[in-house]
């Protein structure tokens, strides 16, 4: 995790350098979002090349290890319940929009289920040798993070208990294992303002830190930099910004 106002103060630090403009905590927050999302989707782009390139024997010295190292903090292995009215999955969701970014796998009775588009389930269910069944089920992504599993749940692969205490359950109903990486929280540096100045509020219940990995912090830096040399119309900034990206990349590759 990456101390969001760590990064502020060298944001500003780095803009305000002989008066060249000035970051507001609204800009910086807009920044940060877009920064921190740019490099979380980069990961799976570094993943794609990585598995192409020669493999290091050394694990902590390998870019796939650590690209996968960086993205552990985004596996979330969740169960999900059928939903009996509608007979679909239901993705998780935050603030009523799906939390998931990409989804790694979903397993059915320790079975896992394969992705198959919406052409390949009309041609599949209707073939005797390829229609899914209870261990080789397929699932199709609808929209709004609905999840369609073929063949559907039944009532005979709920698991009926008695509504107690100890289990409220609503509904008996057949889970599936859902495994995804989830989309990063929006960052958010909060402030109380004194004498006409924001200072940072670590107290406040909205305050979010960037979830990325701590080594990133030099890459937030930069990025939200570009972006805020756009908007205080100072070209130095950006390419001050630009040319700390480069020397980052070319570390890393070198």
């Amino acid at each position: 995790m990456v101390n969001i106002n760590s990064v502020y103060q060298k944001v500003l630090a780095l803009a305000n350098k002989e008066q060249r403009g000035y970051v507001t905590p609204q800009e910086f927050n807009l920044f940060a979002d877009k920064a921190q999302l740019e490099i979380f989707e980069n990961y799976f782009h570094k993943i794609k090349m990585s598995e192409v390139k020669p493999k290091n024997q050394m694990d902590y010295a390998d870019e796939l290890e650590m690209t996968e190292e960086k993205l552990h903090a985004f596996h979330v292995d969740a169960f999900v319940n059928w939903d009996t009215t509608n007979n679909y999955l239901s993705l998780p969701t935050i603030d009523g929009n799906s939390n998931v970014y990409k989804i790694i796998s979903i397993t059915r009775n320790g079975n896992k289920v394969t992705q198959v588009n919406k052409n390949e389930v009309a041609y599949t269910q209707n073939h005797p040798l390829l229609k899914a069944n209870k261990t080789r089920s397929v699932f199709v992504r609808e929209d709004s993070g609905i999840i369609s599993i073929h063949p559907q749940s039944t009532e005979s692969d709920y698991n009926w208990n008695t509504i107690t205490a100890s289990n409220t359950e609503p509904n008996d109903t057949e889970r599936f294992e859902v495994s995804y990486y989830k989309k990063p929280s929006q960052p958010k540096w909060t402030y109380t303002i004194i004498q006409q100045q924001a200072l940072f509020n670590a107290s406040s219940p909205g305050l979010q830190h960037f979830e990325l990995h701590f080594s990133e912090e030099e890459n937030l830096v930069y990025k939200i930099l570009m972006l805020a040399g756009l908007t205080i119309k100072q070209p130095e900034v950006q390419q001050s910004a630009a040319a700390g990206i480069e020397m980052n990349q070319r570390e890393q590759n070198s």
